[in-house]
């Protein structure tokens, strides 16, 4: 009986080191499994998130960006307005006549001085200007208004208003 206890016991020996490395064979396919399906997501995350330009290139793109965006004259406000953002007034004193001169450019308002309105109350001056344009089913609409105050007094009997091409020219001379 003896020599059948000696055969029982090396079974569970072996028994026991064959769970061991069944165990650690598990945890290897496990560890591989989940590293896969990791490596799987991540490299879906990465072609979905690709970005097409170089990275190195960023400068210049955001400077041509800057270009693009200093060039526009133009920004829509609403889905059909436009708003032109450059302005039409440009105001300078002239020392030589010892003027202000405003000039006030007409291509917005049809070249017609008429579409301008320019109201002078003591050192102030205020000019208001509309223009209409229709054009392919769509409607423009440019408006102005804009005043400006003198530190001197204006002689408003000498006030003088002229058409130059495109330019409305008002000279207002500094009373002495």
């Amino acid at each position: 009986m003896e020599e059948n206890n000696h055969n029982i016991e090396p079974k569970k020996e072996e028994e026991k080191s064959s769970c061991w490395v069944k165990f650690a064979l598990f945890l290897i396919v496990l560890f591989l499994a989940c590293y896969l399906a990791v490596y799987y997501i991540l490299d879906q995350m990465r072609h979905s998130y690709y970005v097409p330009t170089n990275m190195e290139n960023i400068d210049k793109i955001l400077q041509e960006q800057d270009k693009m965006f200093n060039n526009m004259t133009i920004f829509p406000m609403h889905y059909n307005a436009m708003v032109n953002v450059k302005n039409p007034v440009e105001m300078y004193k002239d020392d030589k006549q010892n003027a202000y001169k405003i000039v006030v450019d007409l291509k917005p308002f049809d070249n017609n001085p008429e579409n301008l309105d320019v109201s002078i109350n003591d050192n102030k001056i205020e000019i208001t200007g509309e223009a209409e344009k229709v054009k392919n089913h769509s409607e423009n609409i440019f408006s102005i208004s804009q005043s400006f105050m003198f530190p001197e007094k204006i002689d408003t009997d000498e006030i003088t208003k002229e058409k130059s091409g495109n330019k409305y020219i008002i000279t207002l001379p500094i009373d002495d």
